[in-house]
């Protein structure tokens, strides 16, 4: 089988190439980035603290919050606005500040009842524009970015804040109720110190869109304070996923337990060419396909035959009792399968046939 290079590989010997080394010295270095790439890094210093089934349902939670807040942040600042996930992932809180600018927006929040604080970031890429348009400039956003914030401009960003709370407030209810409550403001990164740089952290970047400008809102969960919520995160969007499903199955019973169909019972049937139909008089009498005394007949449900039952009587009034279902897929099925075994038993008789009289022959002229 042909071995195929990887996208490493390939960009190892198109750098080797241009330099004008010898390719088979780049065939041997090729191997050795296979060889390396043969095993997977573990840093034990970042243990994976979540698993898979916490990091879906983690980001089913905060996905049914941006529902939400989309609209509520469309409507303050009177613009179609865009959040999506953009990254959920672990890391350590040194790198964490080492990612976000370090002249940016952050405010610490307290978590009670639960112990500890957690940070939320909103970088100048998007946080100026979000105060341009509270201020009514929207047209014109704040032309240095890269200046902390005015007390001015705080005061007024912190209706943004107070909105991203409350909205995660309701997300988390359905898990634990938790008073977010805003302590700090800071505009330096390095300012704001809730944990040790070592400790493990979960990051969910928010991406947010504001006609043409975009920019990233960060909020930083330690995770030895939100651990003991992390099966409740999955037991609670799981089962809820479950009974999602409940309740529709429920409500499309609701909606077709009114429907109305029209039930009609055969109590005999026989077959006319057009011709006899034509000729029909007063007096004629038409035979029909089976006794007539008999008590089986056909019932039909909006003109399609579905059961089959007996006729009668029932508190002095013309009833019909269902008997059974009359599947006509099974039917035509084992029609199907009758067809095909009797023309492979005509077919193997007429082979049989065919080996005699070759077999006679044979005999005939052996004579």
């Amino acid at each position: 089988m042909a071995e195929f290079l990887s996208q490493d590989e390939i960009d190892a010997l198109l750098d080797i190439a241009e330099d004008g080394e010898d390719l088979d010295a780049a065939e041997e270095d090729s191997t050795s980035i296979a060889k390396e790439k043969s095993y997977t890094i573990y840093d034990f210093k970042k243990p994976n603290r979540i698993s898979a089934d916490q990091m879906k349902a983690f980001n089913a939670l905060h996905d049914k919050m941006l529902r939400t807040t989309i609209t509520d942040l469309s409507a303050m600042l009177r613009k179609i606005v865009d959040i999506k996930i953009y990254s959920i992932e672990q890391m350590t809180y040194g790198e964490f500040i080492l990612s976000i600018p370090q002249v940016t927006s952050l405010n610490t929040l307290s978590l009670k009842p639960l112990e500890g604080r957690m940070v939320i970031e909103c970088n100048p890429g998007i946080s100026h524009k979000i105060i341009a348009e509270l201020l009514g400039n929207g047209g014109s956003t704040l032309s240095n970015t890269e200046r902390e914030l005015t007390e001015i401009e705080i005061n007024v960003f912190e209706h943004f804040y107070q909105l991203i709370v409350n909205h995660m407030k309701i997300a988390w209810e359905d898990v634990s109720t938790i008073n977010y409550k805003i302590e700090t403001r800071e505009t330096n990164a390095n300012a704001i110190q809730i944990i040790s740089d070592h400790e493990i952290i979960l990051l969910v970047v928010l991406e947010i869109t504001i006609e043409d400008e975009s920019g990233f809102l960060s909020i930083c969960y330690p995770i030895t304070y939100i651990e003991p919520l992390l099966d409740k995160i999955v037991e609670k969007i799981f089962a809820e996923g479950r009974n999602k499903k409940i309740s529709k199955k429920k409500d499309i019973n609701a909606l077709i337990s009114g429907a109305k169909m029209k039930i009609e019972t055969m109590m005999a049937e026989t077959d006319l060419t057009i011709q006899q139909l034509l000729s029909l008089k007063k007096g004629d009498t038409i035979v029909f396909s089976k006794n007539a005394i008999s008590a089986s007949s056909k019932i039909y449900v909006n003109n399609k035959e579905k059961f089959a039952g007996i006729s009668g009587a029932s508190n002095n009034r013309k009833a019909v009792q269902i008997r059974n279902n009359i599947d006509h897929e099974k039917l035509e099925t084992l029609t199907e399968l009758k067809t095909l075994r009797e023309n492979r038993e005509t077919t193997q008789k007429e082979a049989t046939e065919a080996i005699a009289r070759l077999l006679n022959t044979k005999e005939e002229f052996t004579k």
